[in-house]
């Protein structure tokens, strides 16, 4: 088989094994091997090969002589209610911060080892480029990034300086040594600032986002030009950056136990 039709092969495997999950509904939650055949005009071999491979991953699980959902659904069910939770709790919080502050600012979340803007609410006068939505970046040249790093395990960020660090604008870290003093530093202070690390002439400040089982889940940031936010505002932002990261932790049902304060 060529690695055209391989990758082709793979491709009609996923879609297919999405097309059998799919048919999983609360009207109609369990199903047999030749009613998923027959409903989807599939051969009962592929159908049954299909099955075994999403029981394995743990997205079917078997019951009797039929099939329901798995646990491993409810898992990603679960990331996703976590995400729109905190869009949906942090938005009128953003639109403060973006109209006090007048920089654009984002909520983002660990994917995988890099980080992502799930939400953005623009200023009046954006700056090209310096984020989108859905946008991946490197976790050690962003404040955001920082701020999910310096929170996580000890293994994850081992792993991350272990594959190297990027130099994206003139002051990306790319000593491991010194990152790891800023995680310690960023983690003790409970924010991070980042000027030209990911982009000539960009500033970013971010503050940890908590749920209520006190794990940070995602990052509260500004970010903007140098110009824009000189050193004589940086304090005042990231105040409000830190409150708004608050905000936004109490909503989704995080406690404090003492008051935020730059150190």
């Amino acid at each position: 088989m060529s690695l055209t039709n391989k990758k082709t092969s793979v491709l009609q495997s996923v879609q297919n094994g999405l097309r059998i999950l799919q048919l999983f509904t609360t009207e109609n939650p369990i199903w047999g091997i030749t009613e998923i055949a027959n409903a989807l005009q599939m051969n009962k071999s592929t159908v049954s090969r299909l099955v075994s491979d999403l029981i394995m991953e743990g997205f079917l699980q078997k019951e009797g002589s039929k099939y329901r959902l798995g646990f491993s659904l409810l898992s990603i069910s679960g990331v996703i209610t976590s995400h729109l939770e905190i869009h949906r709790e942090s938005k009128d919080i953003l639109k403060n911060l973006v109209s006090e502050l007048g920089e654009t600012a984002h909520i983002s979340i660990l994917e995988g080892k890099e980080v992502t803007y799930v939400h953005k609410i623009e200023c009046k006068n954006p700056v090209p480029l310096l984020s989108s939505i859905g946008k991946r970046n490197p976790l050690t040249c962003t404040s955001s990034g920082k701020i999910l790093l310096a929170f996580h395990n000890k293994n994850f960020i081992e792993s991350i300086l272990a594959e190297g660090l990027p130099r994206m604008g003139p002051n990306s870290e790319t000593d491991p040594d010194q990152l790891k003093s800023q995680l310690i530093q960023i983690k003790k202070q409970g924010y991070s600032i980042c000027i030209d690390e990911m982009h000539e002439n960009s500033v970013s400040i971010a503050a940890p986002v908590r749920d209520y089982t006190e794990e940070v889940v995602a990052a509260v940031s500004v970010v903007g030009t140098r110009d824009r936010i000189q050193n004589n505002k940086i304090n005042r932002f990231t105040e409000r950056v830190l409150e708004a990261a608050n905000e936004v932790s109490i909503r989704l049902g995080y406690i404090p136990d003492k008051e935020l304060t730059l150190y």
